[in-house]
């Protein structure tokens, strides 16, 4: 509460003026209408600023040492607090604000914009180059042995019909197929537009025509007269087929046209007739098998980890980095190994629908629980703060943010007063 006289002080001390000029004109002319009319209006009004004053004093301290219901903030300041930390807790903190917020902030964009500096991806992509030089030199050649059992117990479960079968709804639901349907029509189109396609056009049209008229004289020679006038113009013919070939080849890469549809709706359904056929289903099952016979998984898995086992305890107990020390080029490559499936995974989070809104949400519900259970933590710090003020602070850190409200609080005390005044004047008056 600020020191000095404010502007509802001033009011006041205005009305208190009135009051005694109002008290001197009414003693002066005891009998004129006007000077009793202005003495009951600034008494009224001097009485209606005088209780308000009181009123908002109240509120922070004792008016003129009035002891009984006043100083209320002060008195009642557990309630307060109690009260302020409810409401930041409930309303600033409720589960709705804090998702709302939360879906302002747009999480995955900023998550994949960070992953994406590059400091961050080469501090990234080092950790993980450590955890892996790490594992693998914990592992043992009886470890070593249960990882290629593994890798061949899921490799023999794999059944062939079921794996295409999982790759081609894998293909529709994420669009993958029309992707690389639009591909390949691109780079037809690129090969079917220029001048040596058109003339490759050309020259079959010649061969065909070659090969239909073939020793036949007649059909040699109406086949000279319709060129000698014109009427069969292979460059023209070339010309117009390379239209039509190019504007199928735009269809075909055009997203969920007629033409991409009908395609990859016949290659669907050719995939899985030859899926069925027992020809196929006992092909691929055979080289599955040959496959997992002959691969040496146990052999070569167990002689990689006991190389690298070795050189990596060596350069350990020369307190060395191995990969970096005596395998930069391992370490180089596994660095660009790591580096690509980081910067793949960060392409799949972004352009893979469902991957996207899996990660999105999670992180949205994780971020939101932790959140919701700050709100406790929150409730502490604003005990805690509010506890520690003054009474004198407490006061004037309300006063502040309602300063304005207060004083015209107290000034329309003085102004109604002062109209109510004039109304009960009037009012004696008519009925006198």
């Amino acid at each position: 509460m600020k020191r000095g006289l404010n502007k509802a002080d001033k009011t006041l001390l205005i009305v208190f003026g009135l009051f005694l000029l109002a008290l001197y004109l009414h003693l002066r002319y005891p009998y004129s209408l006007v000077s009793d009319a202005l003495l009951f209006a600034s008494e009224a009004a001097l009485v209606g600023g005088i209780a308000d004053w009181f009123a908002v004093t109240a509120l922070f301290r004792k008016p003129l040492g009035f002891p009984y219901h006043t100083a209320i903030l002060p008195r009642r300041r557990d309630a307060f607090i109690k009260a302020s930390v409810t409401l930041v807790q409930k309303e600033f903190f409720s589960k709705r604000k804090i998702f709302r917020h939360l879906e302002r902030l747009h999480i995955m964009p900023m998550l994949l914009g960070w992953l994406r500096e590059p400091a961050n991806e080469a501090r990234l992509v080092g950790q993980l180059v450590d955890y892996v030089r790490d594992f693998l030199m914990q592992q043992s050649k009886a470890q070593a042995g249960v990882i290629a059992s593994k890798m061949r117990e899921a490799l023999a479960k794999v059944e062939p019909e079921d794996f295409f079968a999982l790759w081609g709804k894998w293909l529709q639901k994420t669009g993958k197929d029309k992707e690389f349907v639009q591909r390949i029509a691109a780079y037809w189109r690129a090969q079917a537009s220029t001048a040596a396609a058109r003339q490759q056009i050309k020259a079959l049209l010649e061969a065909y025509e070659e090969e239909k008229t073939g020793e036949n004289v007649f059909a040699q020679l109406l086949a000279g007269f319709a060129q000698a006038v014109d009427l069969i113009n292979y460059e023209e013919a070339a010309e117009l087929i390379q239209r039509q070939l190019l504007a199928m080849l735009d269809e075909l890469g055009t997203q969920d046209s007629p033409l991409q549809q009908e395609m990859l709706a016949l290659f669907y359904e050719k995939a899985a007739e030859l899926n069925r056929e027992p020809q196929f289903h006992q092909l691929t099952h055979e080289l599955k098998d040959s496959l997992l016979k002959d691969l040496p998984l146990e052999t070569a898995v167990v002689e990689m980890f006991d190389h690298l086992r070795l050189h990596f305890l060596e350069d350990k107990a020369r307190d060395v980095d191995p990969l970096a020390e005596h395998l930069p080029a391992l370490r180089s490559r596994l660095e660009e190994l790591i580096r690509e499936e980081y910067r793949r995974m960060l392409y799949l989070v972004e352009n893979d629908e469902l991957l996207h809104e899996t990660v999105d949400s999670f992180l949205f519900d994780l971020l939101g629980r932790s959140a919701l259970h700050a709100q406790t933590l929150v409730g502490v710090i604003v005990t805690d703060v509010l506890s520690r003020l003054t009474d004198e602070q407490l006061n004037h850190l309300v006063y502040d943010k309602v300063e304005p409200d207060l004083l015209w609080i107290r000034m329309n005390g003085s102004i109604v007063g002062a109209g109510i005044g004039l109304l009960l004047f009037a009012c004696l008056q008519i009925t006198m």
